[in-house]
């Protein structure tokens, strides 16, 4: 019965120590991560303003309607 508590005691301090691991990795690589998406978010939107610029830009040219 103590090898069966010190395997999960084994297990669960593992899996604290993983999560402990994961959380600082995430709050290093968050800058970057928020570069990317900022670059992305831009691309994006330049990307539809210049479409919807050219859909409403008239085809033709032409004289005023009098």
């Amino acid at each position: 019965m103590k090898n069966i508590f010190n395997i999960m005691s084994a297990a669960s301090f593992a899996g604290v120590i993983f999560m402990i691991s994961m959380l600082v990795y995430v709050n290093t690589t968050k800058a970057s991560r928020e570069e990317r998406n900022k670059q992305y978010i831009e691309s994006v939107v330049e990307k539809a303003v210049l479409e919807r610029i050219v859909e409403m830009m008239p085809s033709q040219t032409g004289g005023v309607a009098k």
